[in-house]
């Protein structure tokens, strides 16, 4: 005589096993997803980034790092820059879009990919020639993109990258670290325009006193600030923020 199926567990086991799989398969191609996205962004810096070993790094603040920007304006001709945060391991190349979204979505190659692409806001000038230029990347699950600026919240990796680089078609630029923080959306932190130099003057010293921490360096207001952006684990509501001033 034949053994009847007992429904009333089997039921329930399958459809366990159903989210089980579902999951199984969402994860992987979401992990199949970053590895594509930093596989294109690794071959971007191997095909374009030159490093000279032997560079004299007392004199030459670009420590041999260049950029060969007319092979990148071939792939994509919205690059704007190229970012470096070289103990961080954070290397990109950036863009500039027509809007805020695209490139949330989108890689340097104009693939749709949820790692993005880094970028400057759209109402910033190209040349980062504004009072404060922002700069937007994701906080990658896997530490890809923009996710390792949340290592700022501890005051020891500060002190072991206080400083980071933006690489342009026309100059090299090296922007000292001045203040780090956790932001909640919509207040004073995110602001890009300023009327005169007396209002940018009052938002750097706004800024400066948000830090977690004291960095020893004092802003001026004849020297432009670089705004790095990320998400951060505290919430929809908030972002992770590191502002940086130009040093001539």
């Amino acid at each position: 005589m034949k053994k009847q199926i007992d429904w009333k567990f089997l039921i329930p086991f399958l459809l366990t096993f159903a989210v089980f799989l579902f999951a199984a398969v969402k994860l992987s191609l979401l992990m199949w997803e970053y590895f594509k996205g930093n596989q294109e962004y690794r071959q971007i810096e191997e095909s374009v980034v030159s490093i000279e070993e032997q560079a004299d790094i007392e004199t030459d603040f670009q420590k041999g790092f260049s950029v060969d920007f007319d092979k990148l304006g071939k792939i994509n001709p919205d690059v704007v820059g190229w970012i470096r945060i070289e103990k961080l391991g954070i290397s990109y190349p950036i863009v500039q879009g027509e809007d805020n979204d695209y490139y949330l979505s989108h890689t340097f190659y104009k693939e749709e990919n949820k790692c993005g692409s880094i970028f400057v806001e759209t109402e910033n000038s190209d040349n980062f020639s504004d009072w404060n230029t922002f700069v937007y990347g994701h906080n990658m699950k896997d530490k890809s993109m923009f996710a390792k600026l949340n290592q700022f919240q501890e005051e020891e990796t500060f002190w072991e990258n206080g400083e980071f680089y933006i690489y342009t078609p026309q100059d090299v630029r090296c922007y000292e670290i001045y203040s780090c923080y956790v932001a909640t959306l919509g207040t004073e932190s995110f602001r890009y325009q300023f009327s005169n130099e007396k209002d940018y003057a009052k938002w750097q010293d706004y800024v400066k006193g948000q830090s977690l921490y004291d960095t020893g360096v004092e802003p001026e207001p004849k020297q432009h600030t670089v705004t790095l952006m990320t998400c951060t684990p505290a919430g929809s509501q908030y972002r992770f923020l590191v502002h940086g001033v130009l040093v001539e």
